[in-house]
């Protein structure tokens, strides 16, 4: 193994510790904006929004649909530019169409104008998120390597709880929320164009000729698999765990309070690099399928108590996380030289199942109802539990 040399100096040491933690501290910032508030918060406000545009659950459903289609869409673009080029072009690119998507979304004055913006805002992780990938294994010790990515994984958990209080200061007035999330992205944005590496410290230089090939690797087939499962199981928790707590209480605030327990349980998927460095990524991931699992599957029998509602909210939203952090983590493991197009294409398979997922739920609530759904669902996701991932040990 090539050795790279580093000073002893402590003042070169602190230098590269504080690069290192601004990088980590931007990732998170901008993987906050992108996913916690562009891509997950519409939902949040989609009462307010119904009501001001008075258009229907079909409507909204397709409007809906296009923050998965313009995630899936920059996906591949992310990827692509972070191989062909530096990975902090569509890193920026991501944070622009944050900022451009949610403020559209904010002046939006007809559904139309209102779609465009959720698309835009979709997209946006899909460039940002994958290329992180490349920025870790470039420009961070490999053994360091599990603990950042968990870190700027967690992003996602700090912007939903961020959400949930900016939304009840803004009340009905959801477009100040939208617009200040937008802000907020801007300048996440401009941190990130100055904290962002541009030469390369670790590992190989990857050929600007890398070919999705690389996708037909032995060792992903399970990894494949099992992103595509977990995506539907989670869509459900998602989609309709919601809908139960509207019919329980009616009430709006308990919604946005059941938002940000998520949020704030996701917090914790900054720990998820200690705990594969401590247990191994195999038991880890074992241990949070069941817990997920069964976050899921008991949600119907704690239904009827709302504290019962915020254990499972609190379960699912630290395990959700923790579990997205781990599937960047073994794809890291596995796609080594091309981090972004392996790690692109996971989280690719994770959002198609998560659109796949509303769909199979809408068709089979009215057959076996809601219960039965969620057991369903909790069980399948236990099972992944007998797949784990098997990879290489991380060099010291």
């Amino acid at each position: 193994m090539t050795k790279h040399f580093t000073s002893s100096s402590p003042v070169a040491f602190d230098g590269q510790l504080a690069s290192a933690r601004n990088l980590t501290a931007a990732g998170l910032a901008i993987v906050a904006v992108t996913y916690g508030l562009a891509r997950y918060c519409f939902g949040l406000f989609l009462p307010d929004i119904r009501k001001e545009f008075g258009i229907g659950t079909e409507t909204i459903g397709l409007i809906a649909g296009l923050s998965y289609a313009g995630y899936l869409l920059a996906t591949f673009v992310g990827s692509w530019l972070s191989t062909v080029f530096e990975p902090r072009l569509p890193i920026l690119l991501g944070g622009i169409a944050a900022t451009i998507g949610m403020a559209i979304i904010g002046f939006a004055g007809d559904p139309w104008m209102l779609a465009t913006g959720v698309f835009i805002a979709g997209a946006s992780p899909g460039l940002s998120y994958p290329p992180f990938s490349d920025v870790i294994v470039q420009h961070t010790e490999q053994r360091r390597q599990n603990t950042t990515y968990a870190w700027i994984n967690s992003g996602t958990g700090f912007g939903v709880a961020l959400a949930g209080p900016l939304a009840l200061y803004a009340g009905e007035n959801w477009r100040l929320a939208w617009l200040a999330f937008a802000a907020l992205a801007l300048a996440v944005t401009l941190w990130n164009l100055s904290a962002l590496p541009r030469r390369r410290t670790f590992g190989p230089r990857v050929s600007t000729g890398a070919s999705i090939r690389i996708l037909l690797e032995p060792r992903a087939v399970v990894l494949f698999a099992a992103a595509l499962v977990f995506g539907i199981i989670t869509a459900v928790y998602w989609t309709y765990a919601v809908e139960l707590l509207w019919a329980l209480t009616g009430n709006s605030r308990d919604a946005v309070f059941f938002w940000f327990v998520l949020g704030i349980a996701g917090v914790s998927g900054c720990f998820a690099g200690g705990l594969v460095d401590r247990w191994g990524l195999g038991r880890t991931y074992c241990v949070l399928a069941l817990m997920i699992g069964g976050a899921v599957a008991t949600l119907p029998l704690m239904i009827g108590t709302r504290i019962g509602i915020y254990v499972s909210a609190a379960c699912f939203g630290a395990g959700f996380i923790v579990m997205t952090a781990l599937f960047g983590i073994w794809s890291m493991n596995i796609f080594r030289q091309t981090p972004s197009i392996g790690f692109g294409f996971t989280f690719f398979l994770i959002s198609l199942g998560q659109g796949v997922g509303p769909v199979i739920g809408g068709y089979a609530i009215p057959v076996v109802g809601h219960p039965m759904l969620f057991t369903a669902a909790g069980l399948l996701c236990c099972c992944l539990a007998l797949l784990p991932p098997r990879v290489a040990p991380v060099k010291q």
